[in-house]
Parts: structure tokens; C-alpha cells; sequence
């Protein structure tokens, strides 16, 4: 493949699955700086073994791996160790200024509040399939884990954020 080719189709990736990479890079490192220095190493790497990618799964799947795993050595580093994070997300809506709205964008914030205080692996499950969308059998693949392991995770998962918000685990 051309250099100019190449460029081109990291670009596509880039602009298709950039904002997917920077949701999981947030929601594992908890840091929007984080999450940022994570979507360009992410994209570096995608660069650096775009040439080595078989097809074996798609696109999104193989670059969500490599953001788990960019996030996974940010999080294991000495550095990340030294230094505290704090969750610095917010949720923001452009439409009118509704009871109904503030309802639900009250409840909104309490679930991203109460997924980001689950553990590490209950998170990333709930991140994978319910905001990237993932399969099952695409989350086994990503994290390299057994399926039966993402749904007992995932089961777990949503019986701990029901347990927070006061409800019954659903799904």
C-alpha cells in the first residue's frame, strides 16, 4: 500500500472510531488529559501496526484492543501510580429547559456517577456493550478473556449498578 494510501485510511479510522476510542480512554482512565494522551497512543499504534491488521475481527474491535491495552500500561505505569485522578466528567444537553429534561439528565449523571465507581472490570463491560455497542463474543475477543467470564462480568456489572441507583438489575 502507497504511503498516501495509508494515510488515507488511518484518517477514516481515525475520524470513524475516534470518538469510540476517547469514550473507553475516559471511562477506564477517569481523566479527560488521561483519555486524550491514550487516543493519540492508541491512533500511534493503530499507525505503527496498521500493515499487520488480518481481518480476523472488525475494524472497531481490533482498535478498541488496542485502546484497552494503552489504557491498561497508562494504568499500570509508576506514573499513573504518583498521580490522583478525579473524575472530571459532565454531561451536557443543548435542549430546552424542561422539568422532564432536568429529570433526566439527573438521572443520567447518577448512572455515569455510579459507573464510574464500579471496579475496573465491571466498568469496562458495561462500557463495551452498552456504549460501544460490542457483542459478547467482540468483548471476549478485545479483552482476551473467555465469553463466559464478559457474562458473568457483565451480570455483575448490572447487578452492582442496581444495587446503587436503588433498583433491580435489568437485562
Amino acid at each position: 500500500m502507497a504511503p498516501s494510501e495509508k494515510m488515507n485510511e488511518i484518517t477514516r479510522l481515525v475520524e470513524q472510531y475516534g470518538n469510540d476510542v476517547l469514550r473507553t480512554a475516559f471511562v477506564m482512565l477517569k481523566s479527560r488529559e488521561l483519555a486524550e494522551d491514550a487516543y493519540q497512543e492508541t491512533f500511534v499504534r493503530v499507525c505503527r501496526y496498521y500493515d499487520s491488521f488480518r481481518g480476523e475481527c472488525s475494524e472497531k474491535t481490533w482498535i478498541t484492543g488496542i485502546a484497552i491495552n494503552v489504557c491498561r500500561d497508562m494504568l499500570r505505569s509508576a506514573w499513573k501510580r504518583r498521580v490522583t485522578v478525579t473524575d472530571d466528567f459532565s454531561l451536557h444537553t443543548s435542549e430546552s429547559n424542561t422539568e422532564e429534561i432536568i429529570e433526566s439528565k439527573d438521572e443520567k449523571e447518577e448512572l455515569v456517577r455510579s459507573i464510574m465507581k464500579l471496579p475496573d472490570k465491571y466498568r469496562e463491560m458495561i462500557h463495551l456493550y452498552y456504549y460501544q455497542e460490542l457483542d459478547i463474543k467482540e468483548i471476549s475477543r478485545v479483552l482476551k478473556i473467555p465469553g463466559g467470564t464478559v457474562k458473568s462480568r457483565l451480570f455483575k456489572a448490572r447487578s452492582l449498578l442496581a444495587e446503587m441507583m436503588g433498583g433491580e438489575a435489568n437485562g
